[in-house]
Parts: structure tokens; C-alpha cells; sequence
């Protein structure tokens, strides 16, 4: 199926990408702008710079405005479709029916023009303005650009609330790390499973604690004071006393040793770099109007006629009678049908990148070099900074 242009003449070429205005749209908007203002006499008492101005400003949003609506149009081609608003009547009459001859046949009267009521077209402006009304295009596209906006705005800020959070802890001691962040029975977890042999963990009494199984080998002792850092002369029968808060202070330093290297390599954060936002609402009202009128007329004609006769030579009496009898009958139907729909869609394409937060931007040098001692090997845990980045 092919389509004409729906738009005259330059008007009718494609717009150009990113709703570019042409300049044959620009010529129009600028003749209409100048004619409009120069109609006003209050725009002729203004300085010529301050009508230069208004004029440009005016222009600039007239053109795009205009531009939107070329593309409407444009799109409207493409899939072969046209707004409208569709109207339809269909009136019946036979002009013969005018006809007062009695000695005709009964016929159709007709349907004088202002008997005609096209219920449901009338109705056009009101149900038009009252489901705009009800489905609100603007605060549906203004809801939808405050939405995407908002979520822009709240994955920033929980990201840099996520990475200044880490940032804290890693720039903590070991001690100030475990206090906030491990916990006494973290430590006994990680002891029954690192050492299952050798442990148990006991949930008999008012607070979970773990036991020892009996005697280590020299070889499982060895390497659980290595684990633990412990010193050679350490009871590792205590569990309470001395296992649980060695295994506490060696899962804080490994975990804060790991932190530390992630923060020191660069956390990646989101950045939204270009984006759009497509509104589109679809209205459609289509209505029926259809009225029929009929009438019918009969004439029935009766004669009568009486004739009395006489004895002998008495006179003949004669009387006659006629009757005519006209009925006229008359009916007229009507129907009206109104159809709306409409349908709103919206779209947000948004293009993002990941960048490397700029540690020096959320923390001084001695915090930074302090994040580096937390590492497992800190020469080699050099910061990645916006400028090495």
C-alpha cells in the first residue's frame, strides 16, 4: 500500500535525526512569528534589542514545536494512518411522496432537514474534552520525565552513599573494622568450619559458645597458630578465651585486606551519558448517525345508493350516499452510535558508561595512604585515581 504526502510540498520531506528542524519548516515559523508580532502595537514600542530577543525566543519554540508535529505526521505515513474524525448520515426519502394526488399509492413521506438529529456527531466536542480531560497527556508526560529523573538522581546518590560507606570501613583500624563489622558468633561459625576436627559448637547454654574436641596434633596445632597468628605459648583449649577472638581479629584483617585492595583498584559507578524520553498518546472517536422517516396515506371511497318503489302509481324514491375516508400514518426511526479509544505508551532509552570513582575526591592522602596499609601487600596496591584512570 502506498501514501501520498499528507504535508504540501518541502514540507513533506523527512525530518532529519534528532528532530533537526528543516528550513523549510524554519521559513514558515519565522514569517509567522514576524507577521504576529508585528500586528502588536506593544511590540513595536519595545527596544530593538529587547524585539530581537523575543522574536528568536518565539521562533525557536515555534520551530520546534513545529517539528514535532511534522514528525507526527510523518509517522502517521509510515503506518498509513490518519487522525480523523469520521462522520457518517445517511438520510431516505422519496420525493414522490410529496405528491396530494389521492388516486396515487401509498408512498414514503420525506425527511425535512431540520427533523434530522445527528445525536452522536454533536456529541464530538464534549466526549473529545472529557476523555482528554480524564487521561491527561501532560501530567502522564510529566510524571514520566520526573520518574526518570528521580531514578537518575537516586542511583547517584546510593552509589556514592554505597562507596563512601566502604570507603569508611576500610579506613578503619583492624580492631575499629571488627567491632563494627564482625561479630563473636561470625568467629565461631569460621572456627567449627575451618576446623571441624577440633571444635564443636555448643548451643546448650543461654549464649552459643564451641568447645574443644580433645588433643591436636602437633601438625593441626602448628597450622592453626599460623591461621590465628598466635603466639607459640597460646592455650588453643580456650576456645572462648583465646581461639574466638584470634579467628575474630585474622576474618576482619582478611576481610578488610580485600576491601581495601577493591577500593584502591577503583569501584566502577554508572554514569548516565545521554538519553530520551518518547511520549505518544493515540485518539481515535468515530460516531453513526442514521435516521429514516416514512409515511403513508390511503383514501377509501364508499357510495351507497337506495332505491324505493311504489304501489301502483306511486313515485320511485331514490337516495345515495358517498363516503370518503383519508388515513394518513406517519413513522420515524433513529440510531446513534459513538465510539472513543485512546492509548498512551511511553518510552526512556537512556545510554550509560562505567567510571572509576575518583578516590581523591572522597579522601584525603593520609586516609588513602592508610586504606593502602590495610592491604595484604601494599606496594603493589598503588590507588587508581581519576588521572591514572
Amino acid at each position: 500500500m502506498t501514501h501520498t504526502n499528507v504535508l504540501p510540498g518541502p514540507y513533506g520531506n523527512d525530518p532529519k535525526p534528532e528532530m533537526e528542524v528543516s528550513p523549510a519548516v524554519h521559513g514558515l515559523v519565522d514569517s509567522q512569528i514576524a507577521a504576529l508580532l508585528l500586528s502588536s502595537p506593544a511590540f513595536g514600542e519595545l527596544p530593538e534589542d529587547q524585539q530581537t530577543v523575543m522574536k528568536a525566543n518565539m521562533a525557536k519554540i515555534a520551530a520546534y514545536s513545529a517539528a514535532l508535529v511534522q514528525d507526527d505526521w510523518q509517522q502517521s505515513k509510515v503506518l498509513g494512518q490518519t487522525p480523523l474524525v469520521k462522520k457518517s448520515t445517511v438520510t431516505t426519502f422519496d420525493t414522490d411522496a410529496a405528491q396530494t394526488d389521492p388516486n396515487n399509492d401509498p408512498t414514503a413521506a420525506p425527511l425535512a432537514t431540520g427533523d434530522f438529529n445527528p445525536a452522536a456527531a454533536s456529541q464530538v466536542a464534549s466526549v473529545t474534552e472529557s476523555t482528554l480531560n480524564a487521561i491527561a497527556f501532560p501530567t502522564f508526560v510529566a510524571d514520566l520525565i520526573k520518574g526518570t529523573f528521580n531514578a537518575i538522581i537516586d542511583a547517584s546518590i546510593q552509589q556514592m552513599e554505597a562507596f563512601g560507606e566502604l570507603l569508611s570501613n576500610v579506613a578503619k583500624t583492624v580492631d575499629d573494622f571488627m567491632a563494627d563489622n564482625i561479630t563473636d558468633n561470625n568467629a565461631r561459625d569460621w572456627v567449627v568450619g575451618a576446623f571441624p576436627q577440633n571444635y564443636q559448637l555448643d548451643l546448650s547454654g543461654e549464649k552459643p559458645s564451641i568447645n574443644a574436641n580433645g588433643d591436636m596434633s602437633d601438625e593441626e596445632t602448628s597450622r592453626m597458630r599460623r591461621t590465628l597468628n598466635l603466639s607459640d605459648d597460646a592455650d588453643l583449649s580456650d576456645a572462648e578465651t583465646v581461639v574466638v577472638p584470634a579467628a575474630r581479629r585474622n576474618i576482619a584483617q582478611n576481610r578488610q585486606q580485600m576491601l581495601s585492595s577493591m577500593v584502591l583498584m577503583g569501584i566502577n559507578r554508572v554514569i548516565v551519558t545521554r538519553g530520551r524520553i518518547k511520549a505518544q498518546m493515540g485518539f481515535r472517536i468515530d460516531t453513526k448517525d442514521f435516521a429514516t422517516a416514512s409515511a403513508s396515506k390511503s383514501f377509501d371511497l364508499k357510495n351507497e345508493t337506495n332505491v324505493k318503489y311504489g304501489w301502483f302509481l306511486s313515485p320511485v324514491k331514490a337516495s345515495s350516499k358517498t363516503t370518503v375516508a383519508y388515513v394518513s400514518s406517519s413513522q420515524k426511526d433513529s440510531e446513534n452510535e459513538i465510539n472513543v479509544s485512546a492509548n498512551l505508551s511511553g518510552e526512556v532509552d537512556l545510554q550509560f558508561k562505567s567510571d572509576v570513582f575518583p578516590l581523591e575526591r572522597f579522601a584525603d592522602a593520609g586516609v588513602i595512604s592508610g586504606i593502602q596499609g590495610n592491604t595484604a601487600n601494599p606496594a603493589a596496591n598503588q590507588p587508581i585515581t581519576a588521572q591514572s584512570s
